[in-house]
């Protein structure tokens, strides 16, 4: 009995259904990369704005609450020796019954020497933290140097859920008074901050801008995160957001 002749794949034919599969597993894997980029950028802009408007809100009730004082004397923006006067490593707030410290994210990102502003233990790393301070000790020119307690600092920068491992950061910090009664005691102050993503440098001078040599699963070096006003910006590993906001003191009578 002839039941014919059995036709099998040829090799061309084969070659064609792996090519096929490679491709198809090759656009899922871009797919599957593609998706956690943008769940990790959604997540580091969530707790960029989130930790920016948590420090707006301490630093306005804090202020509100405070008599109003001299920015000249009560603001102070850290510096290591040789250090570019336009590029501070740190600063220092006194407000009269607490004192805000921070390291900026450069400071921390530099692997090479350690931050300008540290605990007394050593341990832990500060990156904006509130002290209890009523007279503004911190703030004196031969106290600028002097280790933060860590049972009096309560820190308001953290990691981020999206899991840099560098955290978040001040980028730059400015406070200027706009206005001023001395009949009724109260003064206007406008602040402007930046929180970003801190990012591992190379080292190099004279850079405002934060990088983070970014994990291997994302294949990518040497990342660039900057302000949303400067071109170049890579948001998928990073994030940077500007506060520009007012606050008053002496709305309490000061404490």
């Amino acid at each position: 009995m002839n039941h014919g002749a059995r036709r099998g794949f040829t090799i061309i034919e084969l070659l064609l259904a792996m090519t096929f599969v490679a491709m198809l597993l090759l656009l899922i894997a871009a797919t599957v990369i593609q998706i956690s980029n943008i769940y990790n950028k959604g997540m580091t802009l969530r707790d960029v704005d989130q930790s920016g408007r948590t420090l707006t809100d301490d630093i306005r009730r804090t202020i509100s609450e405070s008599l109003p004082f001299r920015v000249e004397t009560n603001f102070v923006q850290q510096r290591y020796p040789g250090s570019d006067e336009n590029n501070p490593d740190g600063g220092r707030l006194c407000t009269g019954r607490y004192t805000y410290v921070w390291n900026y994210g450069k400071t921390l990102a530099n692997t090479e020497m350690p931050p300008i502003n540290v605990y007394t233990t050593g341990e832990e790393v500060i990156r904006f933290v509130r002290v209890k301070d009523n007279n503004g000790a911190y703030c004196r020119e031969e106290n600028l140097d002097k280790p933060i307690k860590h049972e009096e600092a309560t820190e308001l920068l953290g990691e981020t859920d999206a899991g840099w491992d560098g955290g978040l950061a001040l980028q730059s910090f400015s406070i200027e008074q706009v206005a001023r009664n001395d009949v009724i005691d109260q003064a206007l102050y406008r602040i402007v901050l930046e929180v970003g993503t801190v990012v591992v440098t190379n080292g190099e001078d004279g850079i405002d801008v934060l990088q983070r040599e970014v994990d291997n699963r994302f294949n990518t070096i040497d990342t660039s995160c900057k302000p949303p006003r400067e071109t170049g910006l890579q948001q998928n590993f990073c994030a940077v957001n500007q506060f520009d906001f007012t606050a008053q003191a002496g709305n309490r009578g000061g404490i």
